[in-house]
């Protein structure tokens, strides 16, 4: 039998459904059993690999540049903390009218000397406030690298996506062909040919879109690791592997109370606080102050010596008081917001891990269950349309169907790389 010019256009189209299916797999392949994959290698030029951009933010990102900034700061002060205060110059005249007293001047030295123990406790508090900082600056890396990996995510399914709308958009161009043939041929309608440049259309459409989106991906990441928005990027390779074992709650909430930098540094907050306290409760009990210097006889007389001892009065005018109070109230707001911090790193922990585990199995259902039927319809489809059974409009929607399973798949890929990177930032590592 002679298949005619519609025929073997429309075989043509059949023989490459498989080579569709596997091309368009492949990228999701590459994406899709990531615990395969192997460890990342960070060579290669910025933007192949989610390695490189980690390790180029931690050098350039603003952001983390103010925050190890503000721990130098942190680092200065308590270097000085202990110190005490400047000594003190004074010049002192007496003058008696009397010539058989003698009249002088003295030049006193006087230095302040804080006791029970106050220089240590300021040293302790401020200490801990660089221990804080120090939390602080860990947080606000874990906090870029989990925008990064998110964004990296983003890009690389992005360029998956557009590879996939590509073998979707020369399918649409051989539907076209097929149903232009065959309505030459006056074994079809325009309604066919018209529906299959429609969709020709829908792919051209949605590789702009998806071009535009990859753009915005690319500008995203750039800003994230402090380069220009349009600086270049090499095209994502992989992302990076899932966990094999299936993460456990409870493990992960004691890697998170044990390093969480957002906790570490309320830790150290409370610590602070804890020493001011002390401080301010020691501010009842007085310093003492000591002088000498020379004393200087206006009678002609041999110079003297003079010296001075005190300590101040802490007298129940209300400073002391209220420096108790305001020391006090510091703490208990401390603690307060580490247990606000507590609570919100065991809340979005458990949802993130919840969510991961329902990616991971709705990418199991899809890749066993939703994928190979949306296969064995479209060829199913196809291989009727090439004997003159059905109409273009029921391979057109198999084509749909199958394309919407693979952007389903990458969107699900998406969401565990996403909920990878926040688990990785509550628990202060890598899973």
């Amino acid at each position: 039998m002679r298949l005619g010019a519609s025929g073997m256009l429309v075989a043509s189209l059949i023989a490459c459904v498989p080579a569709f299916a596997q091309s368009a797999a492949g990228p999701l392949a590459a994406a899709g059993p990531l615990a395969a994959a192997g460890p990342l290698a960070a060579a290669g030029p910025l933007g192949a690999t989610v390695d490189g951009l980690l390790a180029a933010g931690r050098q350039l990102s603003p952001v983390l540049r103010a925050a190890a900034l503000d721990t130098a700061a942190a680092t200065a002060t308590a270097g000085g903390a202990d110190a005490l205060d400047d000594p003190t110059i004074s010049d002192s005249y007496q003058y008696y009218r009397d010539p058989g007293v003698f009249s002088a001047h003295t030049v006193m030295l006087s230095q302040s000397f804080p006791l029970w123990g106050k220089r240590n406790l300021r040293r302790e508090a401020a200490l801990a406030d660089v221990d804080a900082a120090r939390g602080r600056e860990r947080a606000a890396e874990d906090e870029i690298d989990e925008k990064i990996k998110v964004a990296y995510a983003q890009y690389y399914l992005i360029s998956r996506d557009i590879v996939v709308n590509r073998e979707v958009g020369e399918l649409a161009r051989r539907m076209h062909a097929a149903a232009s043939a065959r309505y030459g041929q006056g074994g079809g309608d325009q309604t066919a040919v018209i529906q299959a440049l429609g969709e020709e259309t829908t792919a051209k459409t949605e590789a702009v879109r998806l071009e535009g989106e990859k753009a915005a991906a690319h500008a995203r990441l750039n800003v994230l690791v402090g380069r220009s928005a349009d600086a270049p990027l090499a095209e994502p390779t992989r992302v990076r592997p899932m966990p094999a074992a299936e993460p456990v709650l409870a493990a992960l909430l004691d890697r998170a109370r044990a390093a969480n930098p957002s906790l570490s540094a309320g830790s150290a907050a409370i610590a602070a606080a804890r020493s001011r306290v002390s401080l301010a409760d020691k501010a009842w009990y007085p310093d003492l102050t000591v002088g000498g210097g020379p004393l200087i006889q206006t009678n002609n007389q041999p110079l003297g010596f003079a010296a001075t001892i005190g300590f101040n009065i802490p007298v129940p005018w209300g400073r002391e008081a209220s420096g108790q109070q305001q020391a006090a109230a510091q703490l208990g707001a401390t603690q307060q917001r580490y247990d606000a911090t507590a609570l919100e790193v065991e809340g979005a922990l458990g949802e993130a891990v919840a969510k991961l585990r329902a990616a991971r199995a709705t990418e199991a259902i899809v890749r066993r269950e939703a994928m190979p039927q949306a296969r064995a319809m479209f060829q199913t489809v196809l291989a009727n349309y090439s004997q003159g059974k059905g109409d273009l409009t029921a391979a057109i929607a198999a084509e749909r169907q199958i394309h919407d399973v693979e952007l389903r798949l990458l969107q699900t890929q998406l969401d565990e790389q996403v909920e990878l990177a926040a688990i990785e930032r509550l628990i202060g590592g890598d899973l």
